[in-house]
This record gives C-alpha cells, structure tokens and sequence, in this order.
C-alpha cells in the first residue's frame, strides 16, 4: 500500500529492544493471546487484523514532536517528561484501506502497545498526540472515540480553518474561510461527522447546515489544499470547502 494512504501511529516505549518488544506484545496478551507480532507484522488473532510495524531506536526529537503536536491534548509536562525518558520507538501502519473500521482496529492496538509499555500516541497522519492515560480512555471496551483520536478540525491560520486526519477514516476533510474560529470548528466537525456516521453521497454544490435554520454553506472541491506539499497530512481522497450561501 502506498504510504500516503496509510494511517502512520507512533508509539514511543520503554522496550530495551526489538525481542523485548516482541515479548511485550505477547505478554501483554496473556492469557488470551489476542496479539502477537513477527517479523514485521503484528496481528490480533480474533479478528485477523494486520498492522506493519518498524521498531526504532531512541529520538532525541521526540519530546518535542509531542509536545508541538498535543497543544490541543494539553499534555502537560510530566507527560511530555514521561516521553523523553523512552528508550525505543515503533510506528505502527495500517496495511488495508483507510475506513472507519481500519482505523478503530489500529486505534485498539495502539492501545495494546501501551498496555505493553508504551507511553503515549502520536497520530502522524493528522499531527495530534495523546497521553498513555488519553488513548486508553478514548480506546475503552467496545467503544472507541475515533474522530476524536484520528482528526484534528481545528487547524487555523487567522481566517481560514480546516481540518486534518479524515483521511484516516477514508474519507474527505473539509475547510471554511471567514467564520470565527469557534464557529468554525463547531461546522467542521459537524459536518466530518456527518460524513462519518451517515455516508452520505456528496457533490459539489450541494447544501449542508449543522440544523433548521442554520446557515447553510455549499460545497467546491478544494484545489489548493493548506498542507498539500505534506504527505502525512494532505487527504488522497480530496477535501470539501464549505462556502456560506448568502440568505435571501
């Protein structure tokens, strides 16, 4: 699969090396033995998922990295402290197309790598990190919070504000100019999630508001998309611009 369609996970941990890691993944399955990784693959057994991993040595750039992208997360600093201390790194990559379904089958491994000593997640294919302690919450029993873990919607630059990480569910991110950054996020995510739970067949030109009575907003292709020269951040599938239709 092309990297630009995968869903890129970075978990920094405690593993002294790649064996010790290995045992890890085991141990912290016991006693079912749900997941177990070999060679370059790790797997959950019940549901066949299959997800490549590269297991790394320290970053030096880690701390950082984190901390520049968990503004939104407020990790704190005992957190970001916590991430300096690793001694390993492993990115974990989805290996079937990006959906809903893909990325909450990441998503739980992810939270089993930090059952195994990782110690927290950085989502590289949207620029938003997470505590151990976060991921593990939103990644509970059966539910899993994945707009949440997988989308930023609040990336802005004064005007304009857009959102980032649909393409890890599959589908379309969206953008709007002019709104006030509030506003604008409550309309991003609105309507990604409208995207998310109705599957909606979308054209340019259509109409969408976030209720009755609400602005509406049409939508264009748009061409120029803010992180286009980003391979980790621009949507292979495309991005919305919701353009506010002037009332009448």
């Amino acid at each position: 699969m092309e990297d630009e369609k995968r869903i890129i996970l970075c978990i920094p941990g405690l593993w002294e090396g790649r064996s010790a890691f290995v045992r890890a993944v085991a141990e912290a399955s016991l006693p079912s033995a749900d997941y177990v990784a070999a060679g370059m693959i790790m797997m959950h057994g019940p549901s066949k998922a299959a997800f490549e991993f590269d297991f790394c040595d320290r970053d030096e750039d880690m701390m950082r990295a984190f901390a520049g992208a968990g503004l939104v997360n407020e990790l704190g600093k005992d957190v970001i402290d916590k991430i300096d201390s690793h001694k390993s790194v492993v990115y974990l990559l989805s290996t079937s197309s990006q959906t809903k379904e893909t990325s909450i089958s990441i998503a739980k491994a992810a939270a089993h790598l930090i059952k195994a000593g990782g110690l927290g997640v950085k989502v590289e294919t949207a620029g938003k990190a997470f505590s151990a302690d976060q991921w593990l919450e939103r990644t509970n029993g059966d539910f899993v919070e994945i707009y949440g873990l997988m989308v930023l919607d609040s990336v802005t630059d004064g005007t304009t504000t857009y959102s980032c990480g649909m393409r890890n569910l599959g589908l379309w991110d969206s953008i709007v100019s002019g709104d006030e950054f509030q506003s604008a996020v409550k309309l991003l995510r609105g309507f990604n999630m409208y995207q998310l739970h109705e599957s909606p067949e979308l054209l340019a030109g259509q109409t969408f508001g976030l209720e009755a009575g609400a602005p509406r907003y049409s939508l264009s292709v748009e061409a120029q998309q803010p992180d286009g020269d980003h391979n980790l951040y621009a949507n292979p599938f495309g991005m919305w611009r919701l353009s506010r239709v002037a009332a009448h």
